[in-house]
């Protein structure tokens, strides 16, 4: 991101929309929510932007979150760099995910246009300028 701070706000946007310029995503939860419906809230986002490409790292994505539910106060990461997902869920246990897809996609939900979070987009471009 160093190297777009000081581009136009559509330079930023693109740098936020391709996985190569690494970023974390922190979620942290403001009220409890059954781990059921986090996943399910997440790959209803990823799949049609998926475009019917390596559907399966949907399924990968899900096993990296245990069966227990989401608390207020839980905390997740996902750190985006280029084609892998360095994930680390609720309780603390890390994985990762590798497809190139799945990664735009997911930059996508958060970056593009119709995203999942609107004011963490806007809260992120702002960001990106006073680096």
């Amino acid at each position: 991101m160093m190297a777009v701070k000081k581009g136009s706000a559509a330079d930023i946007q693109k740098a936020l929309l391709d996985p190569t310029y690494p970023r974390t995503i922190r979620i942290v939860m403001n009220r409890g929510l059954s781990i059921e419906k986090y996943t399910a809230a997440i790959v209803e986002a990823l799949e049609p932007r998926m475009k019917g490409e390596e559907l399966e790292k949907l399924e990968e994505f899900k096993k990296l979150n245990p069966s227990v539910d989401l608390v207020e106060g839980a905390e997740i990461e996902m750190t985006i760099r280029g084609d892998t997902l360095l994930y680390k869920n609720a309780v603390g246990g890390v994985g990762s995910l590798q497809s190139q897809r799945f990664m735009e996609a997911l930059c996508d939900v958060y970056y593009g246009e119709d995203p999942a979070s609107p004011t963490h987009k806007e809260s992120v471009l702002e960001g990106v300028r006073k680096l």
